[in-house]
């Protein structure tokens, strides 16, 4: 298991003229999580000019880089998603260009989970294989309605295989794999 941060949430987009924020939830853990005084680590944020950036720096554009933790003061649901006001965000600006950044907690800050349990971040770098032939490693799960699904890298292309129980033969967090019986022509799509 990765000791990454893990994703909790997508920020969606500005809400109002002050600075707050629509949230993706992308845990099952939200409410526990989006309280007044808790920290997200931010990834992937842009400039105010809109160019991606690490949050370990900034971009060449000039504009100043974005904040690299935010601090909630309130969390709420409303509409299906969290709306957040938080402490280093004051106006629309300076929220819009924090549009489609992700936030993530260090994965101590994360509810216990059952014996057994796992995270979909859990899965990434594991390799997915169909009988004896490796198909592909896991980069990317994107956690959807219906089913999550698994971005994997084979032979260099990506291709996305939905994780569901009826397709997973075997999970196996210390071997890194994951045993799949996949429908014919699923990867030549």
């Amino acid at each position: 298991m990765s000791d990454a941060p893990v994703i909790v949430a997508r920020i969606a987009r500005p809400h109002g003229i002050r600075g707050g924020l629509l949230l993706e939830a992308e845990t099952d853990h939200a409410e526990a999580l989006f309280q007044a005084g808790r920290r997200l680590h931010l990834i992937d944020a842009r400039t105010d000019k809109g160019t991606r950036t690490a949050t370990s720096g900034h971009a060449d554009t000039g504009g100043a880089p974005p904040p690299r933790a935010l601090t909630l003061e309130t969390a709420r649901l409303h509409g299906g998603r969290w709306l957040v006001e938080v402490r280093e965000v004051a106006d629309r600006t300076a929220a819009e260009g924090l549009r489609g950044a992700r936030l993530a907690v260090p994965r101590e800050e994360l509810p216990e989970l059952p014996d057994g349990g796992y995270l979909l971040h859990d899965l990434i770098g594991m390799s997915v294989c169909e009988e004896d032939t490796t198909i592909g490693v896991i980069r990317e799960v994107y956690d959807q309605p219906g089913a999550p699904l698994l971005a994997l890298d084979v032979d260099g292309r990506e291709r996305l295989v939905p994780f569901e129980a009826d397709l997973v033969v075997e999970l196996d967090l210390e071997a890194g794999e994951v045993r799949m019986k996949l429908p014919d022509g699923l990867l030549d799509i």
